[in-house]
């Protein structure tokens, strides 16, 4: 199945915009991570949820007006989509687990015609919160090290460390898209974030197996023709994947409710970026080093 017959668009000439583009969003992911920071979730930085479930009707103010009795009108609330179910979350430096009896009894008294049900407590204390920040960061570092580590020895250094850079270029620019958007870094973020790393990589591998076939069949012509050539044979396969998939994410987003709508948010960035980078940064990187430092065709 073919979405686009025979396309034959020059990418490598459009590099330059690119690479214009690519940096604009990372500097502004940059300086978004050093003025602003992530907006850390009870995972990372400590503190409390509890998911609660009420008899009857109430909205999101009626139980920010209780919780500013205790002090907690600050609280992130979350109401599931079509029910009365509730998710507080509060990055607290009391008790988390003080903070969760506090937050149940206050809506118990404020609410004793709608009686509730307590679906779930749980606490996270800044000890496990750092640890596991720091093995987040290692967890990512590390993936991005064995997928370059994998394409310099399957296919070419070249496209092995261009690859780092791009995913690199991608966790970056995600991660500055939910800052922008203030949602919460929770550890459901850092599994998209690991899954970007993955699919990021996968449009990568594709183009440089067809960049390793194009080299034996197409003797003679220039690099950039050669690089132009495998991204146009393996674009509509590429659309194809990526709209599908990003189709089903926005899916997620709008219907999946709040729950998931941070993990299909941050994949539908990360995948729409990782597509991208693969012609615009990955294979525009190995051209401009190839130019400058031209390989022995084997």
């Amino acid at each position: 199945m073919e979405l686009i017959k025979n396309p034959n668009l020059p990418f490598m000439s459009w590099r330059r915009y690119g690479y214009i583009f690519s940096g604009v969003l990372v500097l502004i992911a940059l300086l978004l991570l050093i003025a602003k920071g992530p907006k850390l979730g009870v995972d990372f930085a400590g503190g409390a949820l509890v998911w609660v479930k009420f008899e009857k009707h109430l909205e999101i103010s009626d139980i920010r007006a209780s919780l500013a009795k205790i002090g907690q009108e600050q609280a992130s609330i979350q109401k599931l989509a079509g029910t009365n179910e509730f998710v507080i979350r509060s990055v607290t430096k009391v008790d988390p687990d003080k903070f969760a009896s506090e937050v149940i009894a206050q809506l118990q008294k404020d609410f004793v015609d709608n009686p509730l049900d307590l679906r779930a407590k749980e606490t996270v204390e800044p000890k496990i919160s750092a640890e596991l920040t720091r093995n987040t960061v290692i967890g990512v570092l590390v993936a991005m090290l064995l997928m370059g580590i994998y394409i310099w020895y399957r296919f070419d250094f070249r496209f092995g460390t261009a690859s780092v850079i791009s995913i690199f270029h991608d966790v970056l620019i995600t991660i500055g898209a939910l800052i922008l958007t203030n949602r919460e870094f929770t550890i459901v973020v850092v599994g998209a974030l690991l899954t970007i790393v993955g699919y990021s990589i996968n449009d990568t591998i594709v183009i440089s197996d067809r960049v390793r076939e194009n080299r034996k069949k197409l003797r003679g012509i220039p690099f950039v023709d050669l690089i132009n050539t495998s991204i146009n044979e393996t674009f509509s396969r590429t659309v194809l994947t990526g709209s599908f998939v990003i189709i089903t994410l926005f899916c997620l987003l709008f219907l999946g409710g709040p729950v998931i709508a941070d993990f299909a948010f941050t994949l539908i960035v990360g995948l729409i970026f990782g597509t991208y980078s693969s012609t615009f940064v990955v294979c525009a990187l190995v051209t401009e080093w190839e130019g400058k430092f031209p390989q022995k065709r084997k």
